[in-house]
């Protein structure tokens, strides 16, 4: 379905605020700008910051959430015979391509830095393993429970999630790449696992 012109506004006003926020901290810290710096620089009034989010740490941490809707509204269409686990590791890799991976890697950065981000940065993780939950239950309602569904994507996005902390470095800074050859082989590492059980 595609998106009206009023929730591609709402998205682009949500996106913008995340990115200064994520700018703003990368270059100065969370206590080295105030909100209204923040809307100055992004073009907006204060009031337009508070219809979306509560502080700037969620502000921060909404540019991971940000890059998560454009994968889904991205996703590609998959062969309706290939596989479960098959399934799920494209759609962890897309879902990690296309900036968010590098985005996570510099929050877990940040975080190490401004520990206030933390939580929100913990809520990140369960709305990207919520978001995957549905896109799977959304393509195989009748072939897994949602036991079965938990278990998979915990256990794939468990084990990404510990990739991302041990990889993270010190400041944002030195965060700048991700070898991506060295994720997509830890990831099918995970799933060549799930396949054969332990």
């Amino acid at each position: 379905m595609a998106m009206g012109l009023r929730e591609r506004k709402r998205r682009l006003i949500a996106h913008e605020l995340a990115q200064t926020a994520y700018d703003l901290t990368v270059e100065r810290g969370l206590s080295g700008f105030t909100i209204e710096e923040l809307t100055d620089r992004a073009g907006y009034a204060r009031r337009t910051f508070t219809n979306y989010y509560s502080c700037k740490e969620e502000a921060v941490a909404a540019l991971a959430v940000e890059e998560l809707n454009a994968g889904v509204v991205s996703l590609p269409d998959f062969p309706d015979d290939t596989p479960l686990i098959e399934w799920l590791r494209a759609l962890a890799k897309h879902q990690l391509s296309n900036g968010l991976m590098d985005v996570l890697v510099k929050l877990e950065a940040l975080s190490k830095q401004n520990p206030g981000l933390e939580p929100y940065l913990s809520r990140v993780y369960k709305e990207i393993r919520l978001t995957a939950w549905q896109i799977v239950h959304d393509r195989f309602p009748d072939d897994i429970t949602p036991q079965q569904i938990n278990i998979l994507v915990g256990a794939a996005y468990g084990a990404l999630t510990m990739m991302l902390n041990q990889i993270s470095q010190p400041s944002p800074e030195s965060a700048t790449t991700l070898d991506r050859e060295a994720a997509a082989n830890f990831l099918d590492a995970v799933f060549d696992q799930l396949k054969t059980g332990f």
